[in-house]
């Protein structure tokens, strides 16, 4: 038989396992984290920077002569376009984990609730055991008294001699037996309510532990959805601000797409006015082989030298314009040099032009005359300023001004032109070996 409690005792139990779920050292099925953390904006200003700086780089050789209105809004519009499927993407993800967390909340909600119901009565099933377990023990108490004061299990012989006949005999007998039934009886409830208190007692010290790992699972479910909330208002956020950007970058290109297209439609008829005198001067020099498309004419590499040195930026050639898509001819080779730079015309010739174009700013054009049987014209073209005049005859590698980014220019390099006959070609094949 488990050893007697006393009520308060008994009392003390019950209150020191109802109290309130404490923190406990496990967690059930804690929600997964993601595969990779989410991390919208992440990328440092410096990472940005330097982003964005390679993508204006890019632009500026696509675009070759543009405003820099245009160039600013096409690397906007590129750096978007960039970073706007990551950002979509991880909208997504975040919110397809913010769901499943939300789903695993609700899972945890039910379950929390489940055991709090059960916890409550487990914890009311204990109270009314031990207040049994209580009521018995009077019962023992009061019955142990009358025993006592009946001189205990003698008291009960000498009942039996003081009979004075058999049927007084009888009477006490039965008497007796009833005594000590209802000793065994009331002996018996106790044990059956005391085992019945110490399985409750452990079923209610389970109860609570779940209930307790249920709430504690639950303060992190809210942690998590709060957090996955925080993330997915942020990458909404980030891609609403890149979709903006994006928009105002449209703008911006379309506004200047008008001025840019009538710089380009100036630089076009600089250029056809040109052609035009060179195809002139071509056949009053060579004949009817001044008739010939300088476009088929094989280059000669080292019959020109390098007007500057630097990088080729952007070469000669067909362009697509980012922003519209128009194609269009990059008539010759920019080379990449800071403004300030020497010029040196690429072979002896004369001065035919020299001085401010709009479309081209300060402006050299030399012509060489006939070589090999063709007429070669360079140009050299948005120079800070120019050293020579019309009608100088030059030397080869004399110069005649400084690089610059003057006319329709984005940015310090020397755009180098090459006509053959009339005709715009590559000027590189012309060269020496880079």
């Amino acid at each position: 038989m488990r050893r007697l409690l006393g009520r308060a005792a008994l009392a003390g139990a019950v209150t020191l396992l109802a109290l309130g779920p404490a923190t406990v050292s496990r967690a059930d099925e804690p929600v997964p984290s993601p595969t990779t953390t989410v991390q919208p904006g992440s990328t440092t200003s410096t990472t940005d920077q330097a982003e964005r700086d390679k993508i204006l780089a890019e632009v500026r050789a696509e675009l070759a002569e543009s405003s820099e209105q245009m160039v600013l809004a096409a690397a906007d519009l590129r750096l978007t376009d960039q970073a706007l499927p990551s950002a979509r993407a991880i909208v997504k993800r975040t919110q397809q984990l913010l769901a499943e967390a939300q789903r695993r909340q609700e899972q945890t909600a039910l379950r929390r609730g489940r055991a709090q119901v059960r916890y409550t009565l487990s914890t009311e099933a204990a109270e009314t055991t031990a207040a049994q377990v209580a009521e018995q023990q009077d019962r023992i108490g009061r019955l142990a008294r009358a025993v006592y004061q009946s001189g205990g299990s003698l008291g009960n012989v000498s009942m039996l001699l003081d009979a004075q006949s058999p049927s007084d005999l009888a009477e006490r007998l039965v008497s007796l037996q009833t005594v000590v039934s209802s000793q065994r009886s009331v002996l018996d409830d106790l044990a059956t309510v005391q085992a019945s208190f110490g399985q409750q007692t452990d079923d209610l010290e389970r109860v609570r532990d779940d209930f307790a790992a249920a709430d504690e699972q639950a303060q992190a479910d809210l942690q998590r959805v709060t957090d996955l909330a925080d993330q997915a208002r942020a990458a909404v956020t980030r891609v609403n601000s890149l979709v903006a950007t994006r928009r105002a970058a449209l703008a911006a290109a379309a506004q200047a797409q008008v001025a840019d297209d009538a710089a380009h439609a100036h630089l076009v008829g600089e250029s056809t006015q040109l052609q035009g005198q060179l195809a002139a001067e071509a056949r009053a020099e060579l004949g009817p082989a001044g008739n010939r498309d300088g476009a088929s004419v094989p280059p000669r590499a080292g019959t020109l030298s390098w007007p500057v040195q630097g990088p080729i930026t952007s070469p000669f050639g067909m362009r697509v314009h980012p922003v519209t898509g128009v194609y269009k001819l990059h008539t010759g080779t920019d080379l990449g040099v800071p403004c300030g730079t020497p010029v040196h015309v690429a072979l002896p010739g004369v001065v035919v032009q020299a001085g401010w174009n709009s479309a081209y700013g300060w402006r050299t054009v030399v012509s060489h005359g006939n070589v090999g049987g063709v007429l070669l014209t360079t140009t050299y073209n948005h120079q800070t300023h120019i050293d020579v005049s019309v009608g100088d005859h030059l030397a080869a590698g004399v110069v005649i001004g400084t690089s610059g980014t003057t006319g329709y220019s984005t940015g310090c390099h020397l755009h180098f032109e090459l006509y053959v006959n009339s005709a715009l070609v590559d000027p590189e094949p012309w060269l020496p070996a880079h």
